[in-house]
């Protein structure tokens, strides 16, 4: 068809324009042979446009050439057919503006002129323009088909070399198939060659191990022949690796030249940084190889053997060279699909096209748009009967018996939902997500019945994807949308009940927005799908950013109504749960305000992507919330089961279930953080990792044996905190778990303290090697420290040997009261330093250890704390003494802070003239009452008995000395009452 369009068209080509004009213009019959000639070139360019719509790709390279050149050939012809039909046009409208002035000249002639009147020549004049207006009409529209036929075929040349880079990537993919056959089958070969020197006599497998054992480290050659033979195998190994890269390669090119999209290029340029990333451990391998190599190459004596590895060094240089021009190719695609993506990305679509006189064209073609669905539909349900009628009569069975087993499942599932389904209170962040679950999947059986019995019609009648791939798009739509709004029914109209009847309006108000929503969407997949014109995509995507614009407002202004009507929900929750809904309420509507403002602004492909990105980060967002609140609760539940269930169930939750916990949540943070960053697309070699790794690098100190950077910095704190809560735990776990047993409780603690110790040590030890202190190399630093501490830091030393003997005999415990020089007071705390103790005074006195392991101390509690009060009493002589003592008696057996055993005594203690002195002795639990407390209570009560029993207290003997000049002095005694 195409060859004899061309032959037709050189019809014009061979007749001269100065020829066919005038006579077109100087007769009749010569005006309606050019149109017809122009009418007939308009049917022949209308169905060649037809005809090279259709695509039939080329059954191999020879055809592909010979289609190629008879396109270019036509291509040309079409090109020099313009450049004729607009020399038509050019013409014709010279020659209409040389018949109009010929108008004017006649309409100013006389009446009669040589035979003819004015009348008939203004006709005739009238006449050849009409059909000249008509000419220039026709080549106009000779014009626009012959330049869309252009088009067309420039599309198909296109479609050719897509072809042709589709055929040679596929013949590239089946060389790497049949090489990499190739490199297996060699690979089985090394495998079966792999050398052996035992002895031929030994057959039995057991002796045969044990002779190898014997022989094998005497025998260089066979150890040399095995390393050679083990690099061949990870050499060809690496090979294999190299060409399933290659493959990774070509399928990211023809996946960008099916669909060179932005999305698309994105998923390209991932796959190219992961290839680069292999190239370049597959390089690194390779050169190590090649130096084990080297490194055994003196040692080998056999020339057989030395040839071998001279060809597997040639072999591995060869594929180094071969992986550095992949590299370099691969990165200059990626850094053109890099360039593609930012420049796609950074495109403003402006609103030039949208003026007053191109909306009836663009109502025209959304005026189209149904009765494109209606054909679509119509022709898929086409296909479908036709597929159907093809089916055997045990497929028909096949197909029927499967279509009432769905409608029976789905019948039965609602049966078990509605089952499922109670009055019961839920309290809990997994009870809410289940209940939510069923409530959605139950109301949506029946499309979801519906949406299974489609896809399985499409299935058993062999259609492919791409042919109902709109029908999944739009069902997926409106499901996403109906369940937007069935879960703002159920949170604001089922679950909540507000007084003030906002949530019912915030409610409605959703519903209309989402309903809105559901149609732009909807509009969108449309437009993106179908053969829509691009201005009228443009329009959707525009659609579809006011409408997330008009999402984020009202989501925006209704924050603090959501929140209101939320928080009943959430009242009895913990804090993470309140944090969220806050971090969501005001996070989401900013996301999407800014996403749709770029979007309208005319940066549509720049608007998608960050709205990706956004949309993995709430996504990753809302997983570890719902993650970490589903952890509580299963933890939650365990703690529960564990205080109900075991005998010391607290002391699990506290020794396993709270660290588990953190452990959590720091897993899932570094889990969020990984996942986030390679939804971002973070690799080894992206310039954020590459500036990180830098920086991390950067030396702080460097001197011989000490090298510490960033990393190792940022690494040290890390352990350094790890350490301090594993040391805490681990004295924890020791005292209320491991020893739970040890009935001294001087000794758990010690041991619990000395476990602690044990983990402070060993971080010391990890923590500082982590950080850059090289033990191995600071022999000599350590060995002066340690002289210096024997001599400068002897104290300190006596301290801390003193603190462990102090755990070790545990002479004192925290809690006992203490005398230690001129200190009293109870034991706070015993560190591997110094002792603290609380004063009666509430101070605290730091005691060094050595001072209490060298010197002499009294503990009041050391066995128990029954502790004994002495206090003096002394009455007057005249009183009587027996009466006296039990008074005392009396008050000592009434006072409660006394204990009974031992027993309470009073003893004369002193008879001299003037008084008579008691010893009252009591004991008291000093770890219950202080011993000034008890002291003073017993003494108010002894005076009150005594001022009732008229019982007063002594007067002492006073002494009055006289003292004269020269005289002995004379002392004059006071008389006793």
């Amino acid at each position: 068809m195409l060859f004899s369009l061309s032959s037709s068209w050189c019809l014009a080509k061979n007749q001269p324009l100065a020829k066919v004009v005038p006579s077109v213009v100087a007769q009749t019959k010569a005006t309606a042979t050019f149109s017809e000639y122009l009418n007939q070139e308009k049917e022949h360019l209308t169905r060649a446009i037809s005809e090279a719509k259709l695509f039939i790709p080329p059954k191999n390279e020879q055809e592909y050439k010979a289609k190629t050149e008879e396109v270019t050939s036509i291509l040309k012809m079409t090109q020099i057919k313009i450049n004729n039909f607009e020399g038509f046009l050019e013409q014709l409208n010279q020659e209409q503006s040389a018949l109009g002035q010929r108008l004017k000249h006649l309409q100013q002639l006389p009446v009669v002129k040589e035979g003819l009147t004015v009348e008939e020549r203004v006709a005739k004049v009238e006449a050849l323009i009409t059909i000249n207006k008509e000419n220039i009409q026709t080549i106009n529209e000779d014009i626009n088909l012959a330049k869309e036929f252009n088009t067309t075929l420039e599309d198909k040349i296109n479609q050719l070399e897509f072809w042709y880079e589709n055929y040679l990537l596929e013949q590239r993919l089946l060389t790497i198939k049949s090489t990499k056959a190739k490199l297996n089958q060699e690979l089985a070969k090394l495998y079966r060659e792999i050398p052996t020197t035992t002895s031929p006599d030994v057959k039995n497998k057991a002796l045969q191990r044990k002779a190898t054992a014997v022989v094998l480290p005497n025998n260089a050659d066979y150890e040399a022949r095995l390393l050679v033979n083990n690099q061949h195998i990870a050499i060809i190994q690496f090979q294999l690796n190299t060409l399933a890269t290659e493959k990774k390669i070509i399928r990211a090119d023809l996946m960008h030249l099916k669909n060179p999209d932005n999305k698309t290029l994105q998923v390209v340029t991932d796959l190219y940084k992961d290839a680069l990333n292999q190239y370049a451990k597959i390089e690194k391998s390779l050169k190590q190889i090649d130096a084990i190599l080297n490194n055994q190459t003196p040692a080998v004596k056999s020339l057989e053997l030395k040839k071998s590895i001279h060809t597997l060094q040639l072999l591995i240089n060869e594929h180094l060279q071969k992986i550095s021009e992949h590299k370099q190719t691969v990165l200059q695609n990626l850094n053109d699909f890099q360039s593609q993506l930012k420049q796609m990305i950074s495109s403003r679509q402006t609103l030039a096209e949208y003026n007053i006189g191109s909306w009836p064209i663009i109502m025209k073609k959304i005026a189209a748009i149904p009765g494109m669905l209606y054909k679509y539909v119509k022709i898929l349900s086409l296909k479908v009967y036709d597929s159907y009628t093809w089916l055997t009569p045990v497929a028909v069975v096949f197909f029927w018996t499967v279509f009432g087993a769905i409608s029976i499942a789905f019948f039965l599932l609602n049966r078990f939902l509605r089952s499922l389904r109670g009055n019961k209170e839920r309290s809990r962040l997994a009870g809410y997500l289940y209940e939510g679950a069923i409530i959605l999947i139950e109301r949506n059986v029946i499309y979801l019945w519906a949406t299974s019995i489609l896809l399985f019609v499409f299935y058993i009648t062999h259609i492919s994807f791409a042919n109902y791939q709109l029908v999944v798009k739009l069902i997926a739509v409106w499901f996403i949308f109906r369940i937007f709004i069935l879960i703002a029914r159920l949170v604001l109209l089922e679950s909540i009940t507000d007084a003030s009847g906002k949530d019912v309006k915030l409610y409605y108000r959703l519903k209309w927005l989402l309903l809105l929503g559901g149609w732009t969407t909807s509009l969108m997949t449309i437009g993106n799908l179908l053969p829509l014109s691009p201005l009228l995509q443009d329009i959707f995507n525009r659609l579809f950013m006011l409408f997330m614009l008009t999402v984020s407002l009202v989501a925006w202004k209704s924050r603090e109504v959501i929140r209101y009507l939320i928080w009943p929900l959430v009242t009895n929750k913990k804090k993470y749960i309140h944090n969220a809904v806050s971090i969501l309420i005001t996070l989401i509507p900013i996301t999407i305000f800014s996403t749709a403002v770029i979007g309208l602004a005319g940066f549509i492909n720049l608007a998608w992507t960050m709205s990706q990105y956004q949309a993995n980060a709430l996504i990753v967002l809302v997983a570890y919330i719902l993650a970490r609140g589903l952890l509580f609760d299963a933890l939650e539940l365990f703690s529960e089961w564990m205080i109900s269930t075991l005998r010391n169930g607290w002391l699990w939750i506290e020794v396993f279930l709270k660290p588990v916990d953190r452990i959590i949540r720091t897993g899932l943070i570094i889990i969020s953080c990984i996942i986030l960053g390679k939804l971002y697309g973070l690799s080894t070699d992206s310039i954020i990792v590459v500036g990180l790794e830098n920086v991390a690098k950067y030396p702080i100190v460097n001197i011989p044996g000490i090298h510490v950077t960033v990393a190792s910095t940022i690494a040290f704190f890390i352990l350094l905190a790890s350490f301090i809560w594993a040391a805490r735990w681990t004295r924890e776990f020791c005292y209320r778990w491991l020893f739970r047993g040890t009935k001294d409780a001087g000794i758990r603690n010690s041991l619990s303290v000395f476990s602690q110790y044990a983990v402070v040590l060993v971080g010391s030890v990890v923590t500082l090697h982590v950080l850059g202190f090289d033990f191995s190399g600071m022999s000599m630093i350590i060995g002066g420290l340690a002289v210096g501490m024997g001599f400068g830091l002897r104290d300190f030393a006596s301290n801390i040997v003193g603190g462990i003997m102090l755990l070790i005999e545990r002479p004192v415990r925290e809690g006992d009261l203490v005398t230690i020089g001129e200190h009293e007071g109870r034991v706070a705390h015993i560190g591997i330093r110094c002792m603290r103790v609380s004063s009666w005074d509430n101070m605290e006195v730091l005691i060094p250890n050595a001072e209490t392991f060298n010197k002499p101390f009294t503990n009041w509690t050391h066995q128990d704390g029954i502790v004994r009060t002495v206090i003096p009493i002394k009455v007057s002589r005249a009183d009587d003494p027996v009466i006296v003592q039990q008074l005392i008696l009396d008050v000592l057996a009434t006072t409660p802070e006394i204990v009974s055993d031992p027993p309470a005594q009073v003893f004369l203690k002193k008879i001299d003239a003037a008084l008579v002195e008691f010893e009252a002795r009591y004991f008291v639990d000093v770890q219950i009452h202080t011993r000034i407390e008890v002291q003073s209570k017993v003494l108010f009560a002894i005076t009150e008995q005594f001022k009732a029993a008229n019982i007063k207290p002594p007067i002492e003997p006073i002494a009055v000395e006289l003292k004269e000049k020269n005289e002995v002095p004379a002392r004059i005694a006071a008389p006793t009452k």
